[in-house]
């Protein structure tokens, strides 16, 4: 989950960068791509993409199985809800991240949380941090597949890096972390987002000098090069996995 609070302390600290676009149409493009992308994914083909739904800040949802859901769940922030298979999003969390990081900021935040949701139709189920930096890979993966639909630039990999960057914490790793896992998932650096790889990100073990730089920067590391690099792989090539033998009834353990 995204949390609210730390949008807010970075509009309180860090200058209005960009003008925010109509967040619907931002949020409604985005979001009909990656259900369409997984739809259209034949690796996918046995799971149903994720219900989505777009509310304020401070918004009472009730039921569904999510935490606390019984007696109402004050909304502040995205998140998506594994009972439910639902992805709830903070029109309000996502309008700061654009006035702040940019328009792809909001292809960043949905596409984390449609990861979340691969990873629980694949019964993935990982400690954190890895599981938010598998769910970080694997959100680089979708964008990097909608980079034309999207009008994803360079400079939007940019921006999304830089929020990744800015929200590293110790449950959803550092930035450093955040940002290359996106990169792996997006096909900029060559790594993948199996449980192997994201388990030497963690520990430390990268020798990858894009992810030292990354480590010796307090931004996302804007005058790095981060040009295309030849590493694209399927979902299933990144998770390291034959999704067509997984039993989708079963928990898949890595």
């Amino acid at each position: 989950m995204l949390k609210f609070f730390f949008t807010i302390i970075l509009l309180l600290f860090l200058p209005t960068r960009v003008r925010a676009s109509n967040i619907s149409d931002l949020i409604d493009k985005t979001t009909v791509y990656l259900i369409e992308t997984w739809t259209s994914d034949k690796n996918l083909k046995d799971w149903y993409a994720p219900q989505v739904i777009t509310v304020q800040s401070g918004t009472k949802l009730y039921g569904g199985g999510c935490k606390g859901a019984n007696s109402g769940i004050d909304v502040a922030g995205s998140y998506y809800c594994e009972p439910n298979h639902t992805i709830i999003l903070d029109a309000n969390e996502l309008e700061a991240f654009v006035k702040v990081f940019g328009n792809a900021s909001i292809a960043y935040v949905i596409s984390h949380e449609f990861a979340h949701a691969l990873q629980n139709a694949l019964g993935v189920d990982l400690k954190n941090p890895n599981h938010e930096l598998q769910a970080d890979c694997l959100a680089g993966y979708f964008i990097n597949r909608g980079n034309k639909e999207l009008g994803i630039t360079r400079e939007g990999i940019l921006e999304m890096s830089s929020a990744a960057y800015a929200i590293g914490s110790k449950t959803h790793g550092t930035g450093a972390q955040r940002t290359y896992a996106l990169l792996s998932g997006m096909g900029r650096v060559d790594s993948s987002c199996s449980f192997e790889s994201i388990n030497k990100l963690v520990e430390g073990k990268i020798n990858d000098p894009l992810y030292k730089a990354f480590k010796k920067t307090r931004g996302s590391g804007k005058e790095i090069d981060l040009d295309y690099s030849p590493y694209k792989k399927d979902a299933a090539g990144l998770l390291g996995i034959n999704l067509k033998g997984i039993n989708k009834i079963e928990k898949y353990k890595f």
